[in-house]
C-alpha cells in the first residue's frame, strides 16, 4: 500500500515498481479480453498512464492486485467499445509463433473464446480464468449478480458447442 499512496503521489520510481509488480498479470486480463497483443498493449498503457489519479480513490476493500484487475478490465471493455465504434480494421495481422502439437487443444479454446460476443466472454474470463466471484464480476461490469451467472451459464454452452462438445 506503501508504493500506491507515493504513486498516487506523483512518484515515478513508485509507478514503475507497480509496473514492474503487475504489468505482466495485468497484460494477461487485457490480452485475453481484447485478443489483441496490440490491444492489450494500448490498454497496459492506458491503465498505468491514468494510475496515479486512480490511485487515489483505492479505497483498499480489495487488494491492490484485484483491485488492477478490475481496472485493467474497464479499461480493456471501453477499449474494445471504442474500437467497435470506429470500426477498426487491423492492417497486420500478429504473427503467432509456431505452437508444438500438444498446445492444439489450448489453440483451439482460445479461438473459441474468441468467438463468443463480448459480454459473455468477459465474465468467462473473469470467472474461470481470473477467479473473480460473481459478485465481484457483477461490481466490475455494473450488472447484477444473476446477470453474471446467466451470462456464464450461456458462455460456457457457447464454448460447448464450439468445441463440438455435450
Amino acid at each position: 500500500m506503501r508504493l500506491a499512496r507515493m504513486a498516487a503521489a506523483g512518484d515515478r520510481d513508485a509507478l514503475r515498481e507497480l509496473y514492474e509488480e503487475y504489468s505482466d498479470q495485468l497484460f494477461a486480463v487485457a490480452y485475453r479480453l481484447t485478443n489483441s497483443t496490440a490491444d492489450a498493449r494500448d490498454v497496459l498503457h492506458d491503465v498505468f498512464a491514468r494510475l496515479p489519479e486512480a490511485l487515489r480513490t483505492f479505497d483498499q476493500r480489495s487488494s491492490l492486485g484485484t483491485w488492477l484487475r478490475a481496472v485493467t478490465t474497464r479499461e480493456a471493455l471501453m477499449h474494445l467499445r471504442v474500437r467497435k465504434r470506429r470500426r477498426e480494421v487491423p492492417i497486420f495481422s500478429e504473427h503467432m509463433p509456431k505452437r508444438p502439437p500438444q498446445v492444439l487443444d489450448s489453440i483451439a479454446l482460445e479461438r473459441a473464446l474468441a468467438s463468443l460476443p463480448e459480454k459473455l466472454r468477459t465474465v468467462i474470463i473473469l470467472k474461470e480464468v481470473e477467479g473473480y466471484s460473481h459478485k465481484e464480476i457483477a461490481e466490475i461490469l455494473k450488472v447484477s449478480y444473476s446477470a453474471s451467472a446467466v451470462r456464464l451459464h450461456r458462455a460456457r454452452a457457447a464454448l460447448r458447442a464450439a468445441l463440438g462438445e455435450r
